[in-house]
């Protein structure tokens, strides 16, 4: 493979493990959110089924969103600075991950108002893959 080639290889395996450490973060805001609404806060399997399903789903998310985002952001600043690779591609991130969020969403019939909050969650949750997989190929694009 080409030196560009396993940047992004890389790049897309460290944005797709940046996903699935979100989970435990996921997870203790969903608990606390139970708790405070006096809900059910999962069985002793909660967690870890939580983390096995943000993985498949980051095995899907890698090539439909973080890996699309980080070409953008790489392409539309050729050889600019590390922080407008980021704002560009974060910019692409959210807009892709609001589209994906609202797609299911409306697929499934949910309210307004969750669709809203479905959509910026889901917009959030996309900036730190998407942080670590630019900065994993800007930073292997520096000749040593």
């Amino acid at each position: 493979m080409s030196r560009a080639t396993d940047r992004h290889v890389v790049g897309a395996l460290v944005a797709w493990v940046v996903f699935v450490a979100q989970a435990p973060v996921i997870y203790v805001g969903l608990l606390v959110w139970a708790w405070n609404t006096t809900g059910d806060p999962g069985g002793p399997l909660a967690g870890p089924v939580l983390c096995c399903s943000l993985g498949c789903l980051g095995v899907a998310l890698v090539p439909l969103l973080f890996v699309p985002a980080g070409w953008v952001g790489e392409v539309a600043v050729k050889s600019g600075r590390l922080s407008m690779k980021l704002l560009v591609a974060s910019a692409v991130a959210a807009v892709l991950a609001t589209f994906y969020v609202a797609g299911v969403v409306v697929l499934t019939g949910g309210p307004p108002v969750g669709t809203l909050l479905a959509c910026l969650g889901g917009a959030v949750a996309s900036l730190g893959p998407t942080a670590a997989y630019v900065g994993v190929v800007h930073r292997r694009m520096i000749p040593n």
